[in-house]
Formats: C-alpha cells, sequence, structure tokens
C-alpha cells in the first residue's frame, strides 16, 4: 500500500479534479462536447499531479523515483508536453511548432533544475531566470497564445506542477509544498486575513480604490466553486512563486530576514500595476497588494514556511474582496 500511495493519491485527485471540471465546463454555455472532453483529458492529470504531490508522503515516493529513474526527466516533460498537445488535437488545432516550444522550456527548466539537485538551495541567477521564464508569460497571459484551447486554468496548473517537481522534485528544496492543514494554519490564515483586512480596506475605501458591494442574496454554490478555483489557480501558484521559491530563496542569500519579505512582496505588488489602468489607481493597487504580500509572507513564515497557510490566507482575501467589496 505504502510505495503505491502516490498513484493512488494521483488517480483520487484525477477523479474528483475531473467532476470539478466537468461541473464548471457544463455550467458555460459556450463549451462544446469537444471542448469538455479536451480539457478533461488534459487538465484532470495535472490537477491531480499537482494535489497528490502536497501530500510530503507521497510526493516523498514520487520524488524518490525522480531521482532514482535515469529517465524519469523523459517521461514527466514528455507526459506534460503531451498534456499541452491533447486539445489541439481533440479540436483538430495542433499546432507542432507551439508544441515542440512547450515542450522545449519544460524539458530546460526541469534539465537545469536537475543538474542544481546537489547545490544548497539560495536563489541563484538560474533560479531567478527560470523563475522569469515561468511566472512572467502566465502573469501576462502570454502562454495562451501557444494553444487557444487552454485557458488560464491550465495554464496556472501546469506551471505550479512545472515549478514543484523542478525545484521541490529535481533541485531539492525545502518551499514548504504542504497541501495537508493543520488546525495552526487555519489559525494564522483566519489571524492574518483580519490584520491584512484591518490594513488594507481603509485606505482603499479612502481612495476610492474599493466600496462596499454586498448583494441581497449569495449563490452558495458558485461561491464555494469560487472559492475552490481561487484557491487551486490564483493562491496556489501565486505563494508558490512569490513565498516558496522567491521569498524562500532570497533568506538564503541575505542575512537581514527584512529585505526578502519585502523584496518578495513589493514584486508581488508590482505584478497587479497591469490590472487597472489609471496611475492613481495602479499605484494604490500595488501598494495595497504589497501590504497583502506582507501578510502572506508573514502567515508562510509564521507557520514553519508551510506555504498551505499562505495559500489559504490569500484565498480567503480575494474570497472576501470578491463578496463583500468592488474595485
Amino acid at each position: 500500500m505504502s510505495k503505491r500511495r502516490f498513484i493512488i493519491l494521483w488517480l483520487i485527485w484525477t477523479l474528483l479534479g475531473a467532476v470539478l471540471i466537468y461541473s464548471v465546463s457544463t455550467a458555460n454555455s459556450n463549451s462544446t462536447t469537444t471542448s469538455i472532453i479536451a480539457g478533461l483529458l488534459s487538465l484532470s492529470p495535472l490537477l491531480g499531479l499537482m494535489l497528490a504531490l502536497g501530500s510530503p508522503k507521497g510526493a516523498g515516493q514520487f520524488i524518490d523515483w525522480l531521482r532514482g529513474n535515469k529517465n524519469s526527466l523523459y517521461y514527466v516533460a514528455g507526459g506534460i508536453s503531451l498534456l499541452f498537445a491533447i486539445p489541439g488535437i481533440i479540436t483538430g488545432n495542433f499546432n507542432p511548432y507551439y508544441t515542440l516550444i512547450f515542450a522545449l522550456i519544460v524539458f530546460v527548466v526541469f534539465g537545469l533544475l536537475k543538474q542544481a539537485k546537489d547545490e544548497k538551495f539560495k536563489l541563484n541567477w538560474t533560479d531567478l531566470a527560470i523563475w522569469v521564464i515561468l511566472w512572467i508569460p502566465l502573469d501576462l497571459r502570454w502562454y495562451m497564445e501557444l494553444q487557444p484551447s487552454l485557458d488560464y486554468t491550465w495554464w496556472s496548473v501546469a506551471v505550479s506542477v512545472i515549478a514543484v517537481i523542478g525545484w521541490y522534485g529535481y533541485r531539492g528544496t525545502d518551499i514548504g509544498f504542504n497541501l495537508v492543514p493543520n488546525i495552526k494554519d487555519f489559525l494564522i490564515a483566519l489571524l492574518s486575513l483580519i490584520i491584512i483586512m484591518v490594513v488594507v480596506v481603509p485606505p482603499g475605501l479612502l481612495t476610492g480604490f474599493l466600496s462596499f458591494s454586498i448583494p441581497e442574496t449569495y449563490d452558495i454554490p458558485k461561491s464555494a466553486a469560487h472559492f475552490i478555483g481561487l484557491f487551486l489557480t490564483v493562491a496556489l501558484p501565486e505563494e508558490l512563486f512569490f513565498r516558496g521559491i522567491l521569498l524562500r530563496g532570497l533568506e538564503k542569500v541575505f542575512s537581514k530576514k527584512w529585505i526578502p519579505m519585502a523584496i518578495s512582496s513589493l514584486a508581488f505588488g508590482i505584478m497587479h500595476w497591469n490590472n487597472v489602468n489609471d496611475l492613481s489607481m495602479q499605484i494604490t493597487y500595488v501598494s495595497l497588494a504589497t501590504i497583502a504580500g506582507l501578510g502572506y509572507g508573514w502567515a508562510y513564515r509564521k507557520s514553519g514556511n508551510n506555504l498551505f497557510a499562505a495559500i489559504l490566507t490569500h484565498t480567503l482575501v480575494d474570497w472576501v474582496w470578491k463578496l463583500f467589496l468592488a474595485s
């Protein structure tokens, strides 16, 4: 049983992910049968892989296989590249050139991080270059041009899986990718949520960037689905890159703890610059996002560098914002 733990976890999460993807896809009036099938086949295994890697015991088995099998890089990178190609093949929009570009990116990322597996994790120029290659095209939606059949959800999950396998698996970095919660994580997330809201909402209201927007009724199933979506496709990749990799890596570079926190939070804030157009609103948004980033970083450190606490805090902040506020 223990030797098959990861495979069983992966299959269970893949099936549950398929149910979730099917429910969301069928609720979208623009979805066709072909696109739904393509999405299920392409996204479900990736989502299952991402969640299975969040189990320390299961991930340990997967990592042992990664490092013990000399051909694991080809299997993993090839498999992810195949999942990228599936929607194009099914919908008749397959582009071999774009598929090759994507495959090369995945192979290069894994290859470079695998080469550094015996080095102590300290954010170096190679790590930073890979960080930029993976995150910036996702943040600016450049990746989506490679495959029109794949939306932001697929890319956020795919980039997260590549980052976890690359840094956590091949590089051997302690980024804290543990999605198995404990009571302490929930308490930290709730406390962080309160602190962030107390600090962020008043200046947001005073500047006119935020306003209260409370509907008469709430669609509970839709709100719950939105919470899950925020957790998996927004909070998880952002916390993985800005706290798990950037903050954690910078802590190995600087002796003073406030410097990595400031840099990672400011970087997180600046990433929100393009979300609004007006200059004053851009400055306000970046400032508020930077403050929120400090809160997420605090949750990450307070939990013993466990990403779940930061991801949950981030999800709750965005969810409450969506439920009660407008910007």
